[in-house]
């Protein structure tokens, strides 16, 4: 009997992870305007943003008198937008939409028949026009192949004006309290999000810092400029952006084990001579995480669990 009450409570956690998840901020904006052929401005137009990130699949809204639209709280990922108008041919638009940024996507509509649609190339967003703040986002794919510690504040002294306070070399301080830094503020001036939600501890005036699953993190973005009035100092401001279920089963894994006889030694005879007789070694590294996720309803409840 303890076993099914066991695994009851399991499921019952998994879909509160979900239901939390499908809920979360996304702090991302697609936003832009609504032209006809001669410059002219068009209210009136349907834009829909889909894409797997949405758990609904698309969200649609309408361009106002002055032909402007926004998309708001929308997840990282590739989007397809598309404007709609009788009359006019629908455009179809594909735009990749990092974390914490705001999008731009404007439509220039043609004079077509019903049914005829105009696609365009990928859109890559390289100027936010509407957002101050310009963070550094590093995606999933960036976090797995940058040469870190795999840990959020090793990856986050690849941001320009960041460093950590203690040398990281091949993750040998890892879970050892490395601070990042960034305009000569101390470790206690950083804030740490969970997409929006802050997760500085108490300790030390909330210098201690959680070292938050690599796995389960879609994307992190690392920002020193700008940063919001909530933030509690002029550090470092951070958000992890959680992976998502999805509708379609997906799992990955990472093992990585560095025993102690990989690690070099630099006393040689010479310094044996002058009395150094040891040096600081790393006995081992170990890092083992994964994550598996997918539909419990698709488009309706989506699960991810994930561990280190």
């Amino acid at each position: 009997m303890l076993g099914c009450k066991s695994a009851l409570y399991l499921l019952a956690y998994a879909a509160m992870l979900a239901a939390v998840s499908s809920i979360a901020s996304a702090q991302s904006t697609i936003s832009g305007q609504a032209r006809d052929s001669s410059g002219a401005v068009m209210a009136g137009v349907k834009v829909e943003a889909a894409s797997p990130a949405l758990i609904e699949g698309s969200r649609t809204v309408t361009t106002n008198g002055e032909g402007r639209y926004a998309i708001v709280d929308v997840r990282p990922g590739t989007y397809t937008v598309t404007f709609t108008m009788q009359g006019f041919s629908a455009l179809k638009q594909e735009v990749e939409v990092p974390a914490n940024v705001t999008v731009p996507v404007d439509g220039v509509m043609q004079i077509g028949a019903i049914g005829q649609t105009v696609e365009v190339q990928a859109l890559v967003a390289t100027v936010d026009v509407e957002n101050a703040a310009h963070p550094t986002v590093l995606t999933r794919n960036d976090i797995d192949s940058l040469p870190t510690a795999r840990n959020m504040q090793s990856m986050g002294s690849y941001t320009a004006g960041v460093h950590i306070n203690t040398p990281d070399v091949a993750g040998s301080q890892q879970v050892q309290q490395t601070y990042l830094m960034a305009h000569g503020n101390t470790a206690d001036r950083d804030t740490y999000v969970f997409d929006g939600m802050m997760i500085n501890t108490t300790y030390n005036n909330g210098a201690a810092q959680h070292y938050v699953n690599n796995s389960m993190i879609e994307e992190v973005t690392y920002q020193t400029s700008n940063i919001s009035v909530e933030a509690t100092g002029g550090g470092v401001y951070a958000n992890f952006v959680p992976k998502d279920g999805g509708n379609q089963l997906h799992a990955d894994l990472f093992l990585g084990y560095i025993p102690g006889q990989f690690v070099g030694t630099n006393v040689d005879h010479a310094l044996v001579a002058r009395g150094v007789t040891s040096q600081s070694a790393v006995t081992r590294t170990e890092d083992f995480d994964g994550s598996v996720g997918g539909p419990i309803m698709k488009d309706k409840l989506w699960f991810l669990l994930s561990g280190r």
